[in-house]
């Protein structure tokens, strides 16, 4: 009991504490707190609390013959008037308003409200007679029920309203002789602020929960964003060659089938140049692995140096190479390789220790036609073709084949 009773004044302390701006500052977002300003502006109870003052007013007038209650229906129309002024001004306010502004904007109108509503209350239970002061006891937890009910923003204004409201109407009744007015006032003031306390916390409560829960989505969002990245790298990385930084077989088979899935629809052939390193073998037995694959990055490197926007270099494997050039025609493919084995036989390799020599390459040309049903299989055969009897031509040239199923006529 004493855990829940000191749980319950450190609520209470922190809910006063909060009297110069909005509860759940350090969680709620910008929407919520003009949300919460939005409810606190409202004019509803007003009007109702003033509607009924005004009733009694005139019941006073109409059965008494009594002017004595209109004071009490001028002061609440006046204040509710003022209300409606603060209510339009909230609606208009611009894009760069702030919300704290309108925190104390909204402290200062309730100020001035408890003061019309205790004012009004007082005048009315002081000029009301007979069975109708009743109603007015009545009419008076009225407006605290309604601060109250509002109070889950800014609990410690609205306390601070209900007791100037309940002060002015028990020195009002004490002054009766209702001398049981104040002990009653304050029990009753005791009872709104637990209410207000449960408001506070449950409220609070709900803020953190919605922090919490926009701070892990949050989280969860950039987790997801560097998976996201982080996946592309590996993607990446899992078709690249690692030693030339070229794409790798596996790219090659997955860009040339698509490559021809799309070439019924291009009007222009496709083609398929087989690079192949000629005696790198003996290359390699002469100066080592090492300056080998360091000449394997500068062929790679000159083959790219080829190649146009849209073409497509790969690691065929070991020491050949695969060029994929869309929409290419055949006597263009013939150009285009010529210029790769004139870049690679000039190749400065002198950067290279113990390189005595530069390389050459043997390369063999596959094309596509358009509108052909030509699988990969076939074009990498036109090309490997083309590249045995480049060989054979005594190396350091360009040939082409025909892929099954085309004739010579139908590539040129």
């Amino acid at each position: 009991m004493m855990e829940d009773l000191r749980a319950r004044i450190a609520s209470l302390r922190r809910m006063l504490a909060s009297t110069a701006g909005l509860i759940g500052s350090d969680y709620a977002t910008k929407e919520q707190a003009w949300e919460m300003l939005e409810g606190l502006f409202s004019p509803l109870a007003h009007a109702l609390t003033a509607t009924a003052i005004a009733l009694i007013a005139w019941h006073n007038w109409y059965v008494y013959g009594s002017f004595a209650s209109v004071p009490a229906a001028v002061i609440v129309i006046g204040t509710f008037g003022l209300r409606l002024v603060f209510v339009r001004r909230y609606h208009r306010r611009g894009l760069d308003a702030r919300v704290s502004d309108w925190v104390r904007l909204f402290a200062t109108s309730s100020f001035i409200a408890a003061l019309g509503w205790g004012s009004s209350l007082s005048i009315l239970l002081y000029t009301t007679e007979g069975a109708t002061r009743f109603a007015v006891f009545a009419l008076i937890c009225a407006p605290i029920q309604g601060a109250s009910a509002r109070a889950y923003a800014m609990p410690g204004v609205v306390i601070l309203h209900i007791s100037i409201v309940l002060a002015m109407i028990s020195v009002t009744a004490t002054f009766f002789g209702v001398t049981v007015a104040i002990p009653l006032a304050l029990l009753y003031l005791c009872y709104q602020v637990g209410f207000v306390s449960e408001l506070f916390t449950l409220r609070t409560r709900m803020l953190k929960a919605d922090y919490d829960h926009r701070a892990l989505l949050g989280q969860v969002t950039r987790y997801n964003s560097d998976l996201a990245v982080m996946n592309a790298r590996l993607s990446t990385f899992a078709l690249t060659d690692g030693l030339t930084g070229v794409s790798n077989r596996r790219d090659f088979d997955q860009k040339l089938k698509q490559s021809l899935q799309d070439q019924p629809m291009c009007a222009v052939p496709l083609a398929l140049l087989l690079i192949d390193v000629d005696h790198f073998k003996r290359f390699n037995d002469d100066f080592g692995h090492l300056i080998g694959d360091e000449c394997l990055k500068l062929v790679a490197a000159a083959i790219r140096g080829v190649e146009r926007a849209d073409d497509f270099t790969a690691r065929y494997g070991g020491e050949e190479f695969a060029l994929i050039l869309p929409a290419t025609t055949r006597i263009d493919a013939l150009k285009i390789a010529e210029r790769v084995r004139h870049a690679v036989e000039n190749m400065d390799c002198r950067a290279l220790p113990n390189a005595a020599r530069g390389l050459t390459v043997s390369i063999g040309v596959g094309i596509a036609v358009a509108n052909a049903n030509i699988q990969p299989r076939m074009l990498v055969e036109a090309a490997d073709s083309a590249l045995y009897l480049a060989k054979q031509s005594g190396r350091n040239c360009v040939r082409d084949g025909v892929a099954s199923g085309q004739t010579l006529q139908q590539i040129a």
